[in-house]
């Protein structure tokens, strides 16, 4: 099958074997997929990326590096066939799928960060038939692109306290942030204040019903929530959604006393933070990476009912050809919010989706 294939640090256009579904595994051929900020990370901090999974015990994140690799996680597709005892949506299907698939050994492998499970950014997929959920025939498949991303945000705000008039920031607006806005406006949270350094993220985070949204370098996002919330010390919930170094000892330092940090974004090096701080504040920080897999189809079924706006954050679309492209421009988050790669579109353009 034809795939952008990461190789030393650069994507090329190439042939790599169709995968093979095993038993309880879906064949799918990838419709759209999404680029991730922990692919950009993948790419730019390999060795980092990998330390952390060893050093964590998370073998669904390792690959060999010295291997060519098919990145893509964030999938929409149609079922091609099944593997042996596996059952699911009639071949045709267009599906959104939790982008895992179990090894021979048993071992659970993430899709697009395995060697041996390509991502979307190739022609076919391989997951475990039961992670499969059909996409409603009303919705564009390449919307459906977004669910994984922002059931990131739905999910692990799901997992917080955020309730009815729980004050609330959201730091970094890409797709997972802007997903967290969503999940607190839904939940009653407020007021619910984004920051993001781009104006086009803040742009989005507003049109999503932000009830306030700041540029970082020239405001402080905890201090504009505490100011809306009025007087007193209110306990927030912060979804930090950037993989910045220094980001959460900051936040340790200005975050109201009782506040709960949902940390989302990942920092792929050494950070320092100064524990103690928290400690005086009874701050509660949660690591995030797995959230209620219920929380994935619910997102399905907000963007299929109007509820999320995804198309309004697809900002560039490319094909195989236009990979090292489209990551180079996520790299400048002042231009694009969601880039997809899509197997149909020729040339090493980034083109405005239609």
């Amino acid at each position: 099958m034809r795939a952008a294939v990461l190789a030393d640090g650069s994507f090329t256009v190439g042939e790599v074997p169709d995968p093979v579904p095993g038993p309880g595994q879906a064949l799918l051929e990838t419709v759209a997929c999404g680029i991730c900020g922990s692919d950009l990370s993948a790419v730019a901090h390999t060795e980092d990326f990998l330390a952390a999974s060893r050093d964590s015990g998370t073998e669904s994140f390792l690959f060999d590096p010295k291997t060519p690799l098919v990145m893509g996680h964030e999938f929409a597709a149609r079922v091609i066939s099944y593997g042996p005892g596996a059952v699911g949506p009639e071949p045709g299907t267009g599906v959104v799928a939790l982008p895992w698939a179990l090894d021979p050994a048993g071992t659970v492998r993430t899709v697009g960060y395995s060697n041996a499970f390509p991502g979307g950014f190739g022609e076919r997929i391989v997951v475990q038939a039961a992670a499969l959920i059909p996409v409603p025939g009303s919705l564009d498949p390449r919307h459906a692109a977004l669910t994984e991303p922002l059931a990131v945000g739905f999910g692990n705000v799901a997992r917080s306290g955020a309730g009815p008039g729980t004050p609330a920031v959201v730091t970094g607006c890409g797709p997972v942030g802007l997903g967290a806005v969503a999940a607190l406006l839904e939940r009653g949270a407020g007021p619910v204040v984004a920051s993001d350094p781009s104006a086009l993220r803040r742009a989005a985070a507003r049109a999503l019903g932000a009830h306030a949204v700041v540029d970082p370098a020239a405001e402080d996002p905890v201090a504009r929530c505490a100011e809306l919330a009025g007087p007193g010390v209110r306990p927030t919930v912060v979804v930090n959604c950037v993989g910045v170094p220094g980001m959460l000892n900051r936040l340790l330092h200005t975050v109201p006393r009782g506040t709960e940090i949902l940390q989302i974004g990942g920092v792929m090096t050494e950070d320092t933070i100064r524990p103690v701080v928290g400690i005086y504040k009874d701050v509660t920080i949660r690591m995030c990476l797995t959230y209620p897999p219920e929380e994935f189809g619910g997102t399905l079924r907000r963007i299929a009912e109007g509820r999320i706006d995804a198309a309004a954050l697809i900002t560039g679309e490319a094909g195989y050809g236009g990979v090292d492209a489209a990551f180079a421009a996520l790299r400048r988050p002042d231009d694009h919010i969601k880039v997809l790669i899509r197997p149909g579109l020729a040339g090493t353009a980034l083109t405005t989706p239609h």
